[in-house]
């Protein structure tokens, strides 16, 4: 395993989902995001490893560069992916898990208490579904006031103090203002030909700068010798932005509540990159076989992501596909405590489930729920 941290030297920008076309979109519409998914790391990383090991930079790839490191945006060669992570100091920042509800009151956000599945309720989604619901101790205003932690982030004590179902400590917060801040820029598209502007071409989008000491980090399968690694300055996202490759240290492991989780049976499990599930999955109706055949029975989501891509060989879009978001929770159980054991031996505390897992999505934090029905 390679792992690589990713400091920019200039602003960022990544696409969203948004079309960035003159005639289908309001300038003031076109946005950027960050943290970027991850195949816009694969597709940097891929192309900076294909130039470390003979590639000029123009023109197709020979058959060796193909067959290891993909021929395409859906083959990935011999390469499998982990990320793209947050990182400040070098240290892994995870989203605030949806079921970790704060109050934002003094300006802002402290946690107050973790939703957990209610009683059964007749809805549109079924006869019996367990709705996710705060503790029954919290009451009138305070219950009304708690909203998820959007735009806040946690340290990895801060997480798996929520895998274990605690409330993470105030020092185990940051908020993504500190992390980065966005900047709106003003471009004109250039014609190569004659070296001038084209006509009537203006646009404006957000790019993104990083505070000092923050970049991001991703872990690399698969790339075994006499293949070179990627180093020095390479370039990241729209516009062909610089960023610095250099190893990221720290290895990514989480303590999971083993005990806790085998002893009930209930597996609490957290998206830490975007998550691809079968609605089967999600209402379900289908096992998990990831998770040794664990079953969804609530969940905290938000509206899920539209992610595409670029295909640089056709040169055209890819269609748009749905993902959950980090940070979304599932609560599963399983009847069966002690098929979970072996899940858990593996140390990290963490699981890859759903689609797309090589490209770096699907991971998931593994931790325990408290059952108010229990």
């Amino acid at each position: 395993m390679m792992r690589l941290q990713l400091d920019p030297l200039d602003t960022l920008f990544f696409r969203d989902g948004t079309p960035f076309a003159a005639e289908s979109s309001a300038p003031s519409d076109v946005g950027g995001l960050f943290p970027p998914h991850p195949a816009s790391i694969t597709g940097a990383l891929r192309a900076a490893l294909a130039r470390a090991n003979g590639w000029s930079g123009s023109g197709r790839w020979t058959p060796e560069l193909n067959q290891a490191f993909g021929a395409g945006p859906e083959d990935l060669g011999l390469l499998s992916f982990t990320g793209p992570f947050l990182l400040r100091k070098g240290e892994a920042l995870f989203p605030a898990p949806l079921h970790l509800q704060g109050s934002t009151a003094g300006g802002g956000w402290s946690p107050r208490a973790l939703l957990q599945p209610g009683s059964p309720v007749a809805c549109d989604l079924g006869d019996a579904v367990r709705v996710p619901d705060l503790p029954a101790a919290i009451q009138g205003a305070e219950r009304a006031e708690l909203k998820a932690g959007e735009g806040w982030w946690l340290t990895r004590a801060g997480l798996e103090a929520v895998l274990g179902g605690s409330l993470p400590a105030a020092e185990a917060l940051v908020a993504s203002r500190e992390l980065w801040r966005e900047e709106p820029r003003i471009g004109i598209a250039r014609d190569n030909q004659t070296r001038t502007a084209a006509d009537g071409m203006l646009y404006t989008c957000r790019h993104v700068r990083l505070a000092r000491q923050v970049g991001l980090g991703v872990e690399i399968v698969g790339l075994d010798p006499p293949w070179k690694p990627p180093s020095g300055a390479l370039p990241l996202g729209g516009e062909s932005r610089l960023a610095l490759c250099s190893a990221w240290e720290r290895p990514l492991a989480l303590a999971a509540p083993h005990q806790a989780i085998v002893a009930s049976g209930r597996l609490l499990v957290v998206a830490l990159t975007p998550l691809a599930l079968s609605t089967d999955q999600l209402l379900g109706r289908q096992p998990l076989a990831e998770l040794a055949g664990a079953r969804v029975i609530s969940a905290c989501l938000d509206r899920p992501l539209r992610i595409g891509g670029w295909d640089s060989l056709a040169r055209r879009p890819l269609p748009l596909q749905s993902f959950l978001q980090a940070g979304s929770v599932l609560f599963c159980s399983h009847p069966e405590p002690a098929a979970l054991d072996g899940l858990l031996n593996s140390g990290t505390g963490l699981a890859r489930l759903g689609a797309r897992q090589r490209w770096g999505y699907g991971l998931v934090a593994l931790g325990t729920w408290t059952d108010p029905l229990a």
